[in-house]
């Protein structure tokens, strides 16, 4: 799988073709997954890439739904059959929906944050690349990112989810100038969704509310190393509204609070003494809460074939455990990521799919 990314931030110094391989690897362990939306500023980056995967899972036709039964089969399917919609009586039955087992297409996406949770140095990417979409019973990418399912039910949905975010450096940083850079963090671990609500509206649409609990190891990496860098956990509540008063129009929201062990916090808020100033006393992190995201969005058509997303986020950081760190700059931040999305071809066979709402 080939891509080409351009990153556009005249600081970064690897030769090129080391960079277009650190974006692949980047893009393909990114998740938007409305878990995207819901995650904290530690995966903030993943938005753009999500904004487009989720543009570009939306191109498709609109999809089949299915009434949720009590376990949910994962064949393959090879031709689409007209199916009912499910009944707005049954408030917590999550769709089961048939969609291409592969799609590819290009995307282009717009994505302006930070370089790490409480902030204040502007972390700003334009990404230009094609997308690749694959969807089987157990294994799924793009489609949310990277995962291996466990279990895929009408209530309930366990999965082994990757993600990941964006380095920044520290020259030019005003609290971190002369520290070392910010390497890409990967992370895996178990995701939980558990659908709460799940209802058809009488204006059009349907409306789905899903609980989000994740836990991941993280990994940072210059594409030379790999070093351990703790563990983050999440919760969060996610709400979508797909096709709006039957307009085509997807709205999205989340919520969620990310927490942080030592190892993950010292990443961030940690000040050495080699690298203690003046201005910068030597600090030890510690692990506990990191953040609060907020999240709100939406998706629309532009044409048969094209989708475009637009969507806000702000991390909300007061009461954080390391908010007396030297490095913790603000209490909140806002950022913004938007993307558009061509799907150029799609496969004829279909596969069934849990939605719960974070399968954009």
């Amino acid at each position: 799988m080939s891509m080409m990314m351009k990153l556009m931030d005249p600081n970064l110094v690897e030769p090129r073709l080391l960079r277009q391989f650190q974006c692949l690897i980047m893009l393909v362990c990114l998740q938007i997954s409305g878990s995207a939306w819901s995650d904290s500023e530690v995966q903030s980056t993943e938005l753009v890439v999500a904004a487009t995967d989720t543009a570009a899972t939306a191109a498709s036709e609109q999809p089949t739904f299915v009434p949720a039964i009590e376990s949910v089969s994962t064949s393959e399917i090879t031709s689409e059959t007209s199916l009912e919609t499910a009944s707005a009586a049954e408030p917590t039955a999550a769709l089961v929906q048939r969609k291409p087992v592969w799609e590819i297409g290009l995307g282009l996406g717009y994505f302006s944050g930070f370089d790490y949770p409480a902030s204040k140095d502007a972390n700003q990417r334009l990404l230009t690349l094609p997308y690749f979409i694959y969807r089987s019973p157990l294994f799924r990418i793009g489609d949310g990112g990277l995962r291996a399912v466990a279990i895929e039910r009408p209530r309930l949905k366990l999965d082994l989810a990757v993600a990941g975010s964006l380095n920044a450096r520290s020259e030019g940083n005003s609290v971190r100038e002369g520290m070392e850079d910010l390497d890409f963090l990967f992370e895996l671990g178990p995701k939980l969704e558990l659908n709460i609500l799940d209802r058809k509206m009488q204006s059009g649409g349907r409306v789905q509310v899903r609980l989000n609990a994740e836990l991941r190891a993280v990994m940072e990496s210059d594409f030379r190393k790999i070093n351990s860098r703790g563990l983050i956990a999440e919760l969060g509540l996610g709400i979508s509204y797909r096709n709006f008063r039957s307009s085509g129009v997807d709205l999205l929201s989340a919520i969620s609070s990310s927490y942080g062990n030592e190892r993950l916090q010292d990443f961030f808020y940690e000040v050495d003494t080699e690298f203690a100033t003046e201005n910068r006393p030597v600090y030890d992190a510690q692990g506990g809460y990191l953040s609060t995201r907020i999240f709100g969005g939406l998706g629309f058509r532009l044409h048969k074939k094209v989708r475009a997303f637009m969507g806000v986020f702000t991390g909300l950081y007061e009461g954080a455990r390391n908010e007396k760190s030297p490095l913790f700059e603000t209490t909140s931040s806002t950022g913004f990521a938007l993307g558009v999305v061509w799907t150029i071809k799609k496969s004829s066979r279909l596969v069934e799919i849990v939605d719960m709402g974070s399968e954009q």
